[in-house]
């Protein structure tokens, strides 16, 4: 029996009808392989206290992603940005044997920069809502056209090096700060060897984040060598943005743990 046909809108050019199943980073970037899909209640309730190391969830067995795409839009950015972005994977993928051992990776990069960051820009219209793209007609003219130049947007692309082997893939949130007169707007992709995070007028979670924006300032056939010291840093939680160590979290609930403790004692 085939599969059946998914109808929606393409969360990139808008159009309703078919949709395609987009890798989230491209197939080719080491997501071919079967992974674990948790519902929201189920990661809440996720207990970092424990060593237990066996995958769960929902298995997807075609990879990370999801029916996002019309099939123009896939075949297209495909096309355009496919092979550039696993050139990219490749490159950082060398490095994840010794991503434990050191806080970043100073490297020089050889890539198309244009193209790799428009594929970056594509993974994030598919992890948002198939609205997304009414929200952002600029960020959307930047990947249907190739040969569009620079981020008119208030976005701003940070990357880092994920020495995790878990994903994480948010949509927009918006997060309330002191002494900040909005909310801080940002959306994440995460997929090892890298990780995005994608920040709307808003600085990083992280400090330790590197800006890979101007990426846009390159033309489509630019080949560059660029040097970047990206930060490696771990995926543990399911908050985005959120880089502490698993050490890190579990030392923290416990900590909880034990004030919880003392203030049940009176």
């Amino acid at each position: 029996m085939g599969r059946r046909t998914r109808i929606g809108i393409c969360h990139l050019c808008g159009s309703y009808g078919p949709l395609s199943f987009e890798h989230v980073p491209p197939r080719s970037a080491f997501n071919s392989a079967p992974v674990y899909a948790k519902k929201f209640d189920e990661i809440i309730g996720e207990d970092y206290l424990s060593d237990e190391k066996a995958p769960s969830g929902t298995k997807i067995q075609r990879g990370n992603g999801a029916y996002t795409l019309c099939g123009k839009c896939n075949n297209n950015t495909g096309a355009w940005y496919g092979n550039a972005y696993l050139d990219w994977a490749w490159q950082g993928m060398r490095f994840s044997e010794f991503s434990t051992v050191t806080p970043s990776i100073h490297f020089t990069f050889n890539v198309f920069p244009l193209r790799v960051l428009k594929q970056i820009v594509c993974m994030l219209f598919s992890v948002n809502h198939d609205e997304f793209h009414k929200a952002q007609p600029e960020l959307q003219r930047f990947v249907l056209d190739k040969e569009r130049k620079y981020l008119d947007s208030p976005l701003k692309v940070y990357a880092y090096h994920s020495r995790s082997n878990r994903l994480r893939n948010t949509g927009v949130v918006a997060q309330m700060e002191l002494g900040r007169s909005g909310p801080r707007l940002y959306s994440e992709a995460s997929f090892p060897p890298w990780g995005y995070l994608f920040c709307f007028d808003s600085p990083p979670t992280d400090r330790r984040l590197i800006d890979i924006s101007f990426f846009s300032r390159y033309r489509y056939n630019d080949w560059k060598d660029i040097t970047l010291n990206i930060p490696v840093l771990p995926v543990e939680t399911w908050i985005p943005g959120d880089y502490r160590s698993r050490e890190e979290v579990a030392r923290q609930v416990r900590t909880s743990m034990e004030e919880e403790n003392k203030k049940n004692e009176f």
